[in-house]
């Protein structure tokens, strides 16, 4: 929906190697390598070691802003990324300035700094509309316009009980899998939303729901992709309620009736990003069928980070570490184009049949494979799918729902499944 992850985005930088304005130390080589590798685990365990003894400031400031997003530090991360603008943005060269800005943007609009957030994107579009097509700016315009949309307003902040909080789960086949159905009042009205976390800002509503609960649409013409580019309109409530929790001025993006999505199934809400992100942690306990809220916060090692507010979780395949996107609003496991590239002879014999996808923006068809069992591990718990799609890539299929995500089985596999974003991981029982 918005911009691609950092590390995606940075300057190579190899190319300190081969220049002479900086003398290098060995930390800085290690590092480098270890921030043009990607691997945002690794840099996490090594970063405090190296820190020290890290010679090139910008060097050190890309790591950090790179852990500060991937692990949910949005206020260390901000604070990385201005000091990389106002002081390297020569060094870095004006390609990964443009992304740094993108990146500082999206990061603003995420902690509600709405007016600076739709500055430092109106930048950007100013600067780059007349070069480059609108399918590579929509996610710059998408932050100025939120930005514009909720300049005047709040930004969204939690309460709730010391004690900890259940709500009732309800779960719903649909398709060829299940979704997971939280209680959300709005405006006194309660119906059951989609908990997703891949839902990867505020909160998506359906446009008639919008209507019966009466939400404040404060914009229209906002640009999100899905299957494809589409517009949906922005609105706010004073606040929204699941159980004892209440979620003040929250944001909602409002979609416009999909005859062909509509017919397959109908939904009112979607529960994403900011709620499950300010939650901090979530109990799925599917022995109960209750999403609980603890009174205290679990302190573990990280298996998870976000890449465009999307989390990806690490996972064991064949004994070898797989990050993969966790997408609660995915009705069933699926793999893609990653986990082929990584492990090609697991479909080795297996046929090719067709299968669909659906999102906003309409659905598509797609050639798979089906694994009839998928068996990995998560934190060292053994987990096995059963009947998982493999996605196979081709030109039609690049939309990030044709990427493979774990799923809602995933989550319903286990007894207890815990998702923290306050030190960013998952866990099941």
């Amino acid at each position: 929906m918005i911009h691609k992850h950092l590390k995606s985005l940075l300057l190579s930088l190899l190319i300190l190697c081969s220049t002479s304005a900086y003398s290098q130390t060995q930390a800085d080589i290690e590092l480098g390598t270890l921030v043009n590798n990607g691997d945002l685990f690794q840099l996490k365990a090594q970063y405090p070691a190296l820190k020290d003894a890290v010679s090139i400031d910008m060097l050190r400031l890309i790591a950090e802003a790179q852990l500060g997003v991937g692990f949910n530090r949005l206020e260390e991360a901000d604070k990385a990324l201005e000091q990389l603008l106002q002081h390297h943005s020569e060094e870095i060269g004006p390609q990964t300035a443009i992304s740094m800005d993108a990146l500082r943007a999206m990061n603003l609009l995420n902690m509600g700094h709405y007016r600076q957030a739709t500055e430092a994107a109106g930048q950007l579009v100013e600067a780059l509309k007349e070069s480059v097509p609108f399918e590579s700016l929509y996610s710059f315009v998408f932050i100025q316009r939120v930005g514009e949309a909720f300049a005047q307003l709040p930004a969204p902040y939690l309460t709730r009980p010391s004690h900890e909080v259940r709500v009732p789960m309800r779960i719903g086949a649909v398709g060829r899998g299940h979704h997971l159905y939280i209680p959300v009042e709005v405006n006194g009205v309660t119906r059951d939303y989609i908990f997703d976390t891949g839902c990867s800002f505020g909160n998506f509503v359906s446009e008639k729901y919008a209507e019966e609960v009466g939400l404040k649409i404060v914009a229209d013409s906002i640009p999100v992709s899905g299957m494809t580019v589409g517009l949906v309109k922005l609105a706010t409530a004073d606040s929204m309620r699941i159980g004892g929790i209440t979620y003040h001025n929250p944001i909602f993006m409002v979609a416009p009736p999909d005859p062909q999505v509509d017919s397959l199934f109908a939904f009112d809400g979607v529960l994403g990003y900011h709620f499950i992100r300010d939650a901090r942690e979530i109990i799925i306990d599917n022995e109960s069928q209750e999403f609980i809220f603890p009174a205290e916060i679990s302190a573990k090692e990280s298996n998870m980070y976000l890449e465009s507010n999307t989390p990806h979780v690490r996972i064991q395949y064949q004994g070898v570490p797989f990050d993969i996107t966790f997408d609660t609003g995915n009705v069933k496991t699926d793999l893609g184009a990653a986990f082929l590239a990584m492990f090609p002879d697991a479909i080795s014999g297996l046929s090719e049949q067709s299968s669909q996808r659906g999102g906003f923006g309409g659905i598509s068809k797609t050639t798979t494979v089906t694994l009839p069992e998928f068996n990995c591990t998560l934190a060292g718990v053994p987990v096995t799918l059963h009947d998982t799609e493999v996605i196979i890539p081709d030109s039609d299929n690049q939309s990030q729902l044709f990427h493979g995500a774990l799923g809602a089985d995933f989550v319903l596999s286990f007894k207890r499944f815990t998702i923290n974003y306050q030190n960013m991981f998952v866990e099941g029982e």
